[in-house]
């Protein structure tokens, strides 16, 4: 659809029945650690704990699978404890563990969707979560109708690239 937008509403010029082709988003491929001796270990990541719960209350922000090749995976995990998180985890994966320092806080993504859920409806979301970059910094993408004044303002109150508003209505 390609319209102009008014004060309250779109006046449509080009309506079109075709639905955009899904994407699938590219797996995330070299790892921001360098390779431990002998190489990145072939195979998948398998734990026998549950990270989320550490997720959290502990040292770990976020966590990533990074695919050097068809054969690899690696945990890479953003967090405020790098050496506890790699005395805690490498054991468990050897040669599959990649620990970064994480940019934000477990407590400063927890106030943002606090701050999401309180105005889902005001701020017309559609969805919210968290993704990670390159480098396995955690960000929060947030998709909504339009990015309105008050909108912006609170996320350029916020640390530079925590959150990623989305709109589905854009300029042209």
């Amino acid at each position: 659809m390609v319209g102009i937008w008014g004060d309250e509403s779109i006046d449509v010029e080009v309506l079109s029945a075709e639905i955009p082709a899904w994407q699938p988003r590219a797996a995330r491929r070299d790892p921001p650690c360098p390779p431990p001796p002998g190489g990145w270990r072939h195979g998948v990541v398998e734990l026998d704990v549950d990270l989320r719960d550490r997720e959290s209350s502990g040292p770990i922000v976020h966590l990533a699978i990074f695919r050097p090749s068809p054969e690899q995976e690696v945990l890479v995990v953003a967090a405020t404890d790098v050496d506890a998180v790699i005395r805690q985890l490498s054991p468990k994966l050897p040669r599959q563990l990649c620990v970064v320092p994480s940019r934000f806080t477990r407590a400063q993504i927890d106030e943002v969707y606090d701050v999401l859920h309180a105005h889902w409806r005001d701020w017309r979301l559609e969805s919210f979560g968290t993704g990670s970059d390159e480098q396995a910094q955690p960000f929060i993408a947030a998709m909504m109708f339009r990015v309105t004044a008050e909108m912006a303002e609170w996320a350029d109150a916020l640390p530079e690239g925590l959150v990623r508003l989305e709109p589905t209505v854009i300029p042209a």
